[in-house]
């Protein structure tokens, strides 16, 4: 899910990046084209936090945005109300804390871990969910191993800012909390419980997606968080499966209106029920391009 969120490269660069196409079907970047659209548009899986140094350039990627007539993104971070409404849901609900749903064992683990990545006990965050405050410690810059962590989302919207290009989300902020909230307590707990008991491991799994992310290669990203998520088969349907089948009626309508450079995170395209998959079989031609 979304946290947050140039120079345009010569038309002849262009053309060579485009030349340079990956071989095989699977790419991080891809181009639609077909069935009747008289435009390419363009789609694009991020991470959501990353260290700026595994970044792919932001001169290519505004390269291909400046094709597109719109920046699409899973929330439309340009809106002041969305960022408002995302931090509200962040939150427990009806008064619930992290010592309601832990027990004191659970507690004193995540708490060690809160003071040693964010430098500060989990009674700060007590009304933060389990999910938010996971978050929070795979992004602070001890866990990423970079003092100054990014995000696509935001590099993507102040691009398209820059070129007055008008930024939409595939959905709502209220949606996305209310996506979450569909997973249980108890569950959102346990998997913040199990990361305490070893936090490098997560550092480690993230360590290898990011290895991974680097190689645009959206089946292989995908299978890796499939992988790390142990087989929590509902978490993902909700959070990704889900998410793509009400995505991809909205991306056909977006692309047949107006050429747009699509970004969403990066486990959204690769799979069967993936949106690269969906587009395929809707029809349309979807070709990947290196960074």
């Amino acid at each position: 899910m979304i946290i947050l969120s140039g120079i345009l490269l010569t038309a002849s660069q262009v053309s060579e990046a485009q030349s340079r196409s990956a071989s095989s079907s699977n790419g991080i970047l891809y181009k639609i084209t077909g069935k009747g659209l008289k435009k390419p548009s363009y789609l694009f899986g991020t991470v959501h936090v990353i260290c700026q140094q595994d970044m792919f350039s932001k001169e290519k990627l505004a390269a291909y945005l400046g094709q597109t007539e719109r920046l699409v993104m899973e929330l439309d971070l340009d809106n002041l109300g969305e960022i408002a409404e995302m931090a509200k849901g962040i939150s427990l609900p009806d008064g619930k804390t992290l010592k309601n749903i832990l027990t004191p064992e659970q507690y004193a683990k995540v708490d060690e871990m809160v003071m040693n990545s964010l430098g500060f006990h989990a009674e700060n965050v007590q009304s933060i969910s389990p999910v938010a405050l996971q978050v929070m410690i795979l992004s602070s810059p001890k866990m990423l191993g970079c003092s100054s962590p990014s995000a696509y989302e935001i590099t993507l919207t102040n691009l398209a800012k820059a070129a007055n290009k008008p930024v939409e989300g595939l959905e709502t902020a209220d949606f996305q909390r209310q996506t979450v909230d569909k997973i249980p307590l108890e569950a959102q707990a346990k998997i913040l419980y199990e990361m305490a008991l070893d936090p490098m491991k997560s550092v480690d799994d993230f360590k290898q997606l990011i290895a991974v992310y680097k190689l645009q290669d959206s089946e292989k990203l995908y299978e890796t968080i499939s992988k790390q998520m142990g087989g929590e088969t509902d978490i993902e349907g909700q959070l990704v499966g889900a998410r793509n089948k009400t995505w991809v009626p909205k991306i056909e309508r977006m692309i047949t209106e107006k050429s747009s450079f699509i970004a969403v995170g990066g486990g959204h395209l690769g799979g069967k029920n993936g949106l690269v998959n969906a587009l395929r079989t809707a029809g349309y031609k979807v070709d990947p391009i290196k960074l």
